[in-house]
């Protein structure tokens, strides 16, 4: 049986429906005029926090906003099946939104559940998972969430006709706030409570991916100018937007890397419409203050058909084996305009699927112009990739992607992210003991052929890692180490990975974790001021207390005392606003720009008709000190 999920595509309207320009806005620093339009420009974007989930598919139906009077007004409309999973590190432009200029102190956010999948992970491999909604009862349907801004950041929307004055409306789903898993029954069961924030600007630094097809480009000013089509969408076009190109972004562009200048000029010479265009990029404000104006600069574009074709299909997905010159992918995600999929453009693998190679393959490599010649030989086990080809479902029910067509095959390389311990380091070079590769236990990989002989194929007992410029010979053995990179050519090992980052734990992402049994409690914390607060763990409704970083799950319990939570430091600016909220999606979310004023309004909020069911900071921590720098809170009431 084929175990895929469908997307449901369907678009909704609204009395007061606002929808996207018209016209193609150019970016921040085009030409401006001096009488007013009555409406302003939003870019919309959306980004999602991790869990412990394979895939999480819900429809995106429609965000509205809700002026300082009252008025309503739906900003964008056009339903978008959205794998959430997938936006863990990236953040999407969702659509450019033309606005009523005005003041507007709240956002709310449709979703659908109707079609949801949501797969978790048992032992490595992906469950489709049931769910159901805070009542314990299947969860269909819409359901809404509302998040009123802080007052001090409002989203104020200034008239143009152009994108000079428009702002960023950031919009960030939570997924450990949202749900809770059971895998005492079989399948898995999902609760799932919607929780997400909303700000001017957002509590992170991800690039910001922007896709859509190709209106034109312009050399002199180094731009081109696409679309916006987010997500898996292959038919809505939702704004526009201008790009801007540096002279170290990475194209890849039917097959072939260029750098720079060079790599725009290949994509002016490709047709105009029909081809589609994804774009990485960094937000550079040209505005003050948190959400003014600004430009997104490229930092990789992927183009034409390294991206999509009407004529092939794209699978992406971790390889598990090799085996000859076919490749498992585990978590594999299928999609493509062509395909007779029942309900939408993309479909989530449960199930393991097949990759087939040839000498014809070409294989590039995603944001990365230094990893010299690659083909169909580089691809080893460990790696993560998308490929491109024809799709078949054949007898055995493993859907199969044949990427091994002279004219059509590609796979592209995608940064991989190692986790483990480090057993031993030296300059340029370290030995780890693998605990995950790109979330996946180590476990689930058979690394047969990685090695240029039998006795040197890769073992996650001694994963050895060529670390580049990086020096670890100082480093302790037993430090926990993310590694980002690439895997060596299969039959190459050693070494088995070769780093472009190695990060130790204590500035590595982190995500604290609380949850209270029964109705929650009025008492979560051992102390909550203006400047820190922290959890009591002597608490008797205290289910579970762990900070989550990278697979390592460190008990509250298992410490000295309960973790110190303080606020970053870092000051709020246009591409960065800390987010402390609280509320839950029945009666709105709140959100809080600076500690001292989260700290007055959880005190406030917190009763015996709203006790504290959950508890979820992302941040850095510190074992030395025992200290949770957080960038963003989110308590659920």
């Amino acid at each position: 049986m084929h175990s895929s999920f469908h997307s449901l595509r369907r678009v909704l309207g609204g009395v007061k429906f606002v929808f996207l320009a018209a016209a193609a806005f150019a970016a921040a620093g085009c030409h401006s005029h001096n009488y007013n339009s009555g409406y302003g420009v939003a870019w919309v974007t959306l980004t999602a926090e991790p869990g412990d989930f394979a895939s999480y598919v819900v429809n995106v139906d429609s965000v509205s906003l809700t002026d300082k009077t009252g008025n309503v007004y739906t900003a964008l409309g056009t339903v978008e099946p959205v794998d959430l999973v997938k936006l863990g590190t990236v953040s999407e432009l969702w659509g450019t939104a033309t606005i009523p200029d005005d003041t507007y102190v709240s956002a709310t956010v449709t979703l659908d559940y109707t079609k949801a999948a949501i797969s978790v992970m048992v032992g490595g491999v992906p469950q489709k998972a049931t769910i159901v909604g805070p009542s314990g009862a299947a969860l269909t349907g819409t359901t809404t969430v509302k998040v009123t801004f802080d007052p001090n950041h409002p989203l104020v929307i200034a008239p143009s006709y152009a994108t000079t004055n428009a702002v960023r409306l950031a919009l960030d789903f939570n997924l450990p706030a949202s749900n809770s898993i059971s895998y005492a029954t079989s399948p898995a069961t999902v609760t799932v409570n919607p929780y997400m924030t909303a700000a001017v600007a957002p509590a992170d630094t991800k690039l910001i991916r922007v896709r859509g097809p190709l209106i034109n480009s312009s050399a002199d000013l180094q731009t081109y100018t696409i679309y916006e089509r987010p997500f898996y969408d292959e038919a809505s076009n939702i704004g526009s937007l201008t790009l801007f190109n540096d002279a170290n972004t990475v194209y890849t562009i039917n097959g072939t890397t260029y750098v720079g200048a060079a790599g725009l000029s290949v994509l002016a010479q490709t047709s105009a419409g029909s081809t589609l265009t994804s774009a990485y990029t960094t937000f550079e404000p040209t505005t003050t203050p948190a959400g003014g104006a600004g430009k997104f600069n490229t930092v990789y574009v992927i183009a034409g058909s390294s991206l999509e074709s009407f004529y092939t299909q794209n699978l992406s997905g971790e390889v598990i084996a090799r085996s000859g010159d076919t490749l498992t992918l585990r978590g594999g995600t299928l999609w493509g305009s062509a395909l007779s999929l029942a309900n939408g453009y993309f479909a989530f693998e449960n199930a393991d699927s097949q990759v087939l190679l040839g000498p014809g393959t070409t294989v590039t490599a995603e944001g990365n112009a230094t990893l010299g010649n690659l083909d169909y030989r580089s691809i080893a086990v460990g790696q993560r990739i998308t490929a491109i080809g024809t799709y078949s479902l054949p007898s055995s029910g493993v859907v199969t992607l044949d990427a091994t067509s002279p004219t059509a095959g590609q796979v592209r390389l995608q940064s991989t992210r190692a986790w483990g311990q480090l057993l031993a380091g030296a300059a340029g070079s370290a030995s780890i003991t693998l605990q995950t590769q790109d979330g996946w236990p180590a476990s689930v990989f058979n690394f047969a052929g990685n090695g240029a002989t039998t006795a040197q194929d890769s073992s996650a007992a001694d994963y050895k890692v060529d670390t580049g410029t990086v020096d670890l010979s100082g480093t302790a053995a037993g430090t926990p180490l993310w590694i980002d990179g690439y895997t060596n050519a299969f039959g190459s090992a050693p070494p088995d990975f070769k780093a472009t980052a190695v990060t130790q734990e204590a500035a590595v992402p982190a995500s604290l974790q609380v949850t209270w049994s029964g109705s929650g409690t009025t008492s979560p914390f051992a102390a909550l001021s203006s400047s820190a607060l922290s959890i009591d763990l002597a608490n008797t409704n205290l289910a579970s207390a762990v900070i989550r970083i990278g697979p390592e799950s460190i008990d509250l319990k298992s410490l000295a005392a309960s973790p110190q939570v303080v606020p970053t430091a870092a000051a709020a600016s246009a591409t960065f606003l800390p987010s402390y909220a609280e509320g839950n999606a029945a009666s709105g979310i709140n959100t809080f720009a600076t500690f001292a004023t989260f700290a007055t309004g959880l005190n406030s909020a917190i009763s015996a008709t709203a006790p504290v069911t959950a508890f979820e900071a992302r941040g850095l921590y510190d074992r030395a000190t025992n200290t949770f720098t957080a960038d963003t809170v989110n308590v659920v009431l």
